[in-house]
């Protein structure tokens, strides 16, 4: 169970609970998560695993034991939700989720938005080879000549690092623009682990060579690579995204990397919601509340990333990163948990 001591006194007091241990004295209230266990889970990558545990640690000053996250890939943590093994995830990303989300939304809720935006996503080539060929929209590649500048295994092809085939949504909006701007004849869609394959088109880059990839910022690789010094975006004439999609897209502005001004990524921004089994939710209003209070920026995660691009990048420093957020956001987070509360009423 937690401790109450940890809990800062300012916020004891304005709850009407008081540091004395554990466990409330006869007359106090016990937290709304006292003998309860949840089981959190986080996506395959961790780009935002400090979120997840900033999540965490609001989770428990609620009283709740949390579980030492499971680690799945997207589609096993929908259907983990869904069946109530896992509780809760942080890295409920729309529209990127949209398929999962639908397919499991009798048992799964989207609570937020957590963050919005979450992260720019697009097409991305370096920035020596787009400059000395005038590459600036996706639609350039339709050219053989400008696409075997990117072919690694020599079949003329443009060879593109594109989103992983088990995220599902990314990959068909990946696959929708290939075959909507008449790209298949020019350009492979190569997918495999996402990861291994970004790390191999950060060697590839270290070396002089030229790269070509679907990837979103911030996350690992773009910030080793950063638009508009490394990488620039490539612009797309027809945004071609599903008619669902098309109905809020519009062009982004200043973004960094980008030729253009606005910039048409043709892709939306995602946006972080947390995902939680339905069933637990509606008897947990506490929690409920907390996802909704809960708020981060772009910016605190580019920020993070950053630290862990320099070598901070074990559970430990992770948590000792969400830690110092939650002091540097101290009032807002202890105004979180207080309406967390006062729901559970």
């Amino acid at each position: 169970m937690l401790d109450i001591r940890k809990i800062p006194q300012a916020l004891l007091v304005s709850l009407g609970l008081f540091a004395c241990g554990a466990a409330p004295a006869a007359g106090q209230a016990a937290l709304p998560g006292a003998g309860k266990t949840v089981s959190p889970a986080r996506p395959n990558w961790d780009s935002f695993w400090f979120g997840q545990r900033i999540i965490d640690i609001g989770i428990e000053t609620l009283g709740y034991k949390v579980e030492a996250p499971k680690t799945l890939a997207p589609a096993a943590v929908f259907t983990s939700m869904a069946r109530g093994d896992v509780t809760y995830t942080a890295d409920t990303i729309l529209p990127n989720h949209a398929d999962l989300y639908a397919k499991t939304a009798n048992e799964v809720v989207a609570i937020g938005p957590l963050m919005d935006p979450g992260t720019i996503q697009g097409y991305m080539v370096d920035k020596k080879t787009a400059d000395a060929h005038n590459i600036r929209f996706l639609e350039d590649l339709a050219d053989p000549k400008i696409a075997a500048l990117f072919d690694q295994n020599g079949d003329g092809k443009a060879d593109m690092v594109g989103p992983s085939v088990s995220w599902s949504g990314s990959y068909g909006v990946a696959q929708g623009h290939m075959k909507a701007l008449g790209l298949e004849k020019t350009v492979t869609l190569v997918t495999g682990e996402y990861t291994t394959l970004a790390a191999d088109a950060v060697a590839r880059y270290a070396a002089g060579k030229p790269v070509f990839l679907y990837t979103w910022y911030p996350n690992p690789t773009t910030m080793k690579l950063l638009p508009g010094k490394d990488l620039v975006w490539l612009q797309l004439k027809n945004p071609a995204l599903p008619p669902d999609q098309m109905k809020t897209y519009k062009p982004l502005a200043d973004v960094a990397g980008c030729a253009g001004n606005p910039c048409s990524v043709g892709w939306l921004p995602t946006v972080y919601y947390i995902g939680a089994n339905k069933k637990w939710v509606l008897e947990n209003p506490a929690a409920a509340e907390f996802f909704k209070q809960i708020k981060m920026t772009l910016k605190d995660r580019a920020d993070q990333n950053q630290k862990m691009l320099n070598g901070e990048n074990r559970e430990a420093d992770i948590d000792r990163h969400a830690r110092e957020w939650i002091k540097a956001h101290q009032a807002e987070f202890d105004g979180w948990i207080k309406a967390a509360i006062a729901a559970a009423k």
